[in-house]
């Protein structure tokens, strides 16, 4: 417990201010976000046009599928062009600074050297989580141990009254914190606290600004995995994949912090596309290093592989659901009615408790 308390603290930030200003050169968050709007009207447009014409009409989606829609092809493009603040990616080859940062990170993945780039998970989480998981512990004991980080006591409180476990009335209390939070939410509260300092490590260039908004990513996806999961789904197990998918970003923006040279940032779409398949396999080599489960580590892998296929277990669909719609809401939060026609019916429930858990 108190090598985790110390790792928190080494580690650990302020959180951005919400009103933060962006520094040049990086676009306003509207110009960034046009494209994606300009999508989803097209999508309705298909959609009406399909509603007028029912003989063209594909089969509805089953309950792993997706819905084919301009998101599709365009989201994870989209979110790493966000990352660097440059809008939409250019249709064109990678220039030679970006092919240069492309190698290294590629060289990264060749010699395993993936978990190098990121700190290591304390060895007292495993233990935590075994504790704060078990059935025969009293809130009373869990909030004795807390007390004894008060980085996770500040963390307990905080959750306990944000929107996602609100119960009408400010908890201040933390033994009142830990039965409102009950033993899922403590459980992620405790994997949060202690990936958190991972993304908020600003180092320099590009994971100063873009470490952040992969952690929005983040906490979207995981809680996005934990609501699609059903009854055959572990839940901590998806909640992980959601933390963990993403994690190799880190990774490759440490790499362009120190080998990218142009003062323009990456902008073309072969750079976009070559760095999101290099991080997901970054992904996979920090979550097999961090000794999750093999469950978890298999869907990483999956999601990172390419597009859906047969081979994808039900976690592996759940967590390439809950990324995209995760996604969806990081770039365009506050959608409502007929905006979200490209969407499925349980893609839109997922984007509503994204938006009741986070806000827009």
């Amino acid at each position: 417990m108190d090598l985790l308390a110390a790792w928190i603290r080494r580690f650990r930030r302020a959180r951005p201010a919400t009103n933060r200003v962006e520094p040049a050169g990086y676009p306003p968050l509207a110009r960034e976000n046009a494209p994606i709007a300009s999508a989803i009207k097209q999508a309705q447009r298909t959609r009406q046009s399909t509603a007028a014409d029912p003989a063209g009409a594909e089969p509805g989606p089953g309950p792993a599928q997706r819905v084919s829609g301009p998101l599709d092809g365009n989201i994870d493009r989209r979110f790493t062009a966000f990352l660097f603040g440059v809008g939409s990616p250019v249709a064109a080859e990678a220039g030679a600074a970006e092919r240069r940062v492309i190698v290294q990170i590629e060289q990264v993945v060749a010699h395993n050297r993936g978990p190098n780039l990121v700190p290591r998970l304390p060895v007292e989480l495993p233990r935590l989580i075994s504790l704060v998981r078990r059935d025969d512990v009293s809130p009373r004991d869990l909030s004795e141990r807390l007390l004894r980080d008060p980085t996770l006591v500040g963390e307990v409180v905080r959750l306990a009254n944000s929107p996602r476990y609100r119960t009408g009335r400010d908890i201040a209390d933390l033994q009142e914190a830990v039965i409102a939070l009950g033993q899922s939410g403590l459980t992620q509260l405790v994997v949060s606290a202690a990936m958190r300092p991972i993304f908020d490590a600003r180092q320099g260039r590009f994971s100063r600004i873009a470490g952040t908004r992969v952690w929005d990513l983040t906490e979207r996806c995981s809680h996005a995995c934990v609501h699609l999961s059903g009854d055959a789904i572990n839940r901590f197990h998806a909640y992980l994949a959601g933390m963990v998918a993403n994690i190799g970003m880190i990774g490759a923006l440490r790499v362009l912090d120190t080998d990218y040279t142009d003062y323009q940032p990456p902008r073309t779409g072969e750079f976009h596309d070559s760095l999101r398949q290099a991080a997901a396999k970054l992904s996979v080599q920090i979550a097999r290093q961090w000794d999750f489960p093999s469950t978890v580590c298999r869907a990483v892998h999956q999601f990172g592989a390419g597009p859906p296929g047969t081979a994808d277990d039900d976690l592996t669909c759940v967590l390439r659901t809950g990324d995209r719609i995760a996604k969806c809401h990081v770039l365009l939060p506050g959608l409502a009615g007929a905006a979200l026609a490209v969407l499925d019916d349980r893609e839109r429930r997922c984007y509503a408790e994204l938006e009741r858990a986070f806000g827009s």
